[in-house]
């Protein structure tokens, strides 16, 4: 009884390893202007058995400007629970105000309009909307737009799909003018614009393309830029063209196995690893080849002064050169002068799961063992685009299983 006790209680405790969270909430205080705070701090989400799980984090402090330069201060001691369908942040609030001793006082922000937390997935943030969260010593109210919760360490049981695109948002610009704002979409997308023509010839297009996420891997392509063409000529002729377009780019994502970069062009980038809180910079073209752990990430292109500055003069008619003409016959004022000039920026990006090291490690952690051979085991038989047909034959038979004993241990 005792045995069947204990089992009980171990199968009714699921996702209890810790786990980094990400915790931001849009609010308002005395002043009327909206601010943000981002918490961020471990914690986990442990099933009692109650059918309720509940969600427990330690979140670091977190400065407060209440009122600029008069009351300010931090929030300290600042933990988070979400059980069922509600939750709270509380902590205290120490505070230094110029004509009150410093003072602390307790806080309590609700977190309303979650929903249940036993059907978040871990993959995209549990989000909720407006609260009224109190506070003393200053007495005050702080009204709670909205908040979020982000597990970065992706959910306790990883999906299948190597990408998931979290969130996103996109604004292109043709002469002040959007021709794309918004989230990327699931499926692919262009929004490519012509920004007109000169004489004797048209400009590029400008533009992006979005594959979405497919068996070809993740894909975006882009170009923007700002270019002119101005002519004049002895006569009191002349014409002016331009354009200008300009892209902004965020996508957080989360990658459950290891990813492919391939990268081409001149935009700059910066790749945000949100557990971590690091950040690579550069220009795109220097991600090709490289390979990207499982993690949170979130992705900004920009320009960043990369792009290719140009500029190109083509002058012809007598004042430039005789021989374009006979001399005698017209004036030296017969001059002819096209500048083109502009910066331009380009770049594409495909992410896609990297080629395993050692197929026969079918789990991917590491080492070839008894758990890869009893995935393979399961497989036995007709199993077309599998890893466990690690010869690729479309069986999973004896020479995937000669495979797995030849490479045994790490690898």
């Amino acid at each position: 009884m005792k045995i069947h006790s204990i089992l009980v209680t171990l199968c009714a405790i699921t996702h209890s390893l810790a786990d980094d969270y990400q915790v931001t909430v849009e609010y308002i205080l005395c002043c009327g202007e909206t601010q943000t705070m981002t918490l961020n701090g471990t914690g986990s989400l442990v099933d009692p058995g109650s059918g309720s799980p509940i969600l427990t984090i330690a979140l670091d402090s977190e400065p407060i400007d209440y009122f600029p330069g008069f009351i300010f201060g931090s929030f300290n001691n600042i933990n988070l629970t979400y059980s069922g369908s509600t939750g709270e942040i509380t902590g205290d609030w120490d505070v230094i105000n110029p004509f009150n001793p410093a003072s602390e006082g307790p806080v309590l922000i609700p977190l309303n309009g979650g929903g249940d937390i036993s059907a978040w997935n871990q993959v995209v943030p549990l989000t909720g909307g407006s609260s009224s969260a109190v506070f003393n010593d200053p007495a005050g109210t702080m009204n709670i737009l909205s908040w979020s919760i982000e597990d970065l360490d992706g959910p306790d049981s990883p999906p299948e799909d190597p990408y998931i695109q979290i969130n996103s948002n996109v604004v292109y610009e043709l002469n002040g003018l959007p021709i794309f704002d918004g989230p990327l979409p699931a499926t692919s997308t262009s929004a490519y614009q012509s920004p007109g023509s000169y004489p004797g010839g048209e400009w590029a297009l400008q533009g992006f393309s979005w594959s979405g996420w497919n068996a070809n891997g993740c894909s975006f392509e882009a170009n923007e830029g700002s270019e002119n063409y101005d002519y004049f000529d002895g006569y009191g002729g002349s014409f002016f063209s331009q354009y200008a377009s300009a892209l902004t780019l965020e996508v957080r994502f989360l990658a459950t196995v290891p990813l492919l970069w391939t990268t081409t062009g001149n935009y700059g980038y910066e790749l945000r690893n949100l557990k971590s809180n690091t950040s690579t910079t550069g220009v795109l073209s220097e991600l090709n080849g490289t390979v990207l752990a499982p993690g949170t990430y979130l992705l900004m292109l920009r320009d960043d002064d990369y792009g290719e500055p140009y500029e190109s003069i083509n002058r012809y008619g007598c004042a430039w050169d005789c021989t374009q003409c006979d001399c005698t016959d017209c004036c030296p004022e017969e001059f002819y002068q096209e500048t083109y000039d502009g910066y331009l920026v380009s770049g594409s990006y495909t992410l896609e799961p990297a080629p395993t090291a050692c197929p026969a490690d079918i789990n991917s952690d590491g080492t070839v063992g008894f758990p890869d051979l009893v995935q393979l085991i399961s497989k036995w038989g007709s199993c077309s685009d599998c890893p466990e047909d690690i010869n690729a034959d479309g069986e999973v038979n004896f020479p995937d299983l000669l495979q797995i004993t030849s490479a045994w241990g790490p690898c």
